[in-house]
């Protein structure tokens, strides 16, 4: 793909995951009053405290939390030191059948988490569902984080792809030209399925919504390893920073009390209209 394609599919995907976020501000006004806030410091504000809370969440673990994280990096490390055996094993079991099966479920870590959330959104728009539209700002949210995070580690690392063929610890830092088998380091698809299937999981937690996510999740986490375009502990890393993602702000906006109330003001001096949203 071109520079000139790839920033113009930059800007649009950039305008999908930010506009309906303008739907759903904690707290919107349109005024001719100057200090009135407006829609663009509330956004701003409120990604702010998400980012925050994202920051300082890993400073504030339960004990049984923190030994949850220390198996998972004991994991991580496995896996990086045996990439190599692993990317052996994947692609001596790789089959026609396996190739059909990771085209079918690939499209659950690229596109298509965008447009179920849209669909989501509707949903909420049309049969008055609060609890859906709350689920479409927050899984927007997430994964605009999410690509965030794995956008600057994937610069930062400059790790080659399998598909490079210069082995697992090839990583070429700061890279701002990268070619074509590189930012290897972490996997986007692999982040972006679990940060839609980790804000679904929590919004609707029932046992059957989680094993569909997470089953779908992990299908396309598999075939990143099937396709040979990452190594496994790009899945791991890329999976954990959406799962870390998603639930977190899903748990965080969930403590706070929902209440929306659509206001409108006249007054005598000066028009105003005054919608608010608050969470």
């Amino acid at each position: 793909m071109s520079y000139s394609k790839r920033i113009s599919l930059a800007i649009i995907i950039s305008w999908i995951l930010i506009i309906p976020c303008f739907c759903f501000l904690p707290e919107l006004s349109w005024a001719q009053e100057k200090e009135k806030s407006n829609i663009a410091d509330l956004f701003a504000k409120d990604l702010y405290n998400d980012g925050k809370e994202l920051v300082t969440t890993p400073f504030h673990l339960s004990r049984n939390d923190r030994w949850k994280t220390l198996g998972f990096l004991t994991v991580g490390v496995t896996a990086f030191v045996l990439d190599e055996e692993l990317e052996e094993i994947f692609q001596r079991n790789r089959t026609a059948f396996t190739d059909k099966f990771s085209d079918a479920v690939r499209p659950y870590g690229d596109k298509l988490p965008n447009f179920l959330l849209g669909s989501i959104y509707l949903k909420g728009l049309v049969f008055k569902d609060q609890k859906a539209k709350d689920t479409a700002y927050l899984g927007f949210k997430s994964i605009l984080f999410t690509q965030a995070v794995v956008l600057s580690l994937k610069y930062i690392t400059g790790r080659e792809r399998p598909s490079g063929n210069k082995g697992a610890y090839f990583f070429k830092m700061l890279d701002f030209s990268p070619g074509t088998n590189s930012l290897s380091f972490p996997s986007g698809h692999a982040s972006t399925a679990f940060a839609f299937s980790s804000v679904i999981a929590h919004q609707y937690p029932k046992w059957w919504v989680k094993v569909l996510v997470y089953s779908a999740a992990g299908s396309v986490a598999w075939s990143r390893l099937n396709d040979n375009v990452h190594f496994t502990s790009d899945v791991l890393v890329g999976s954990a920073i959406g799962w870390y993602v998603g639930s977190t702000l899903t748990k965080f906006h969930q403590k706070k009390k929902s209440s929306s109330s659509l206001d409108f003001q006249v007054d005598r001096n000066l028009a105003q209209l005054q919608l608010k949203f608050k969470f």
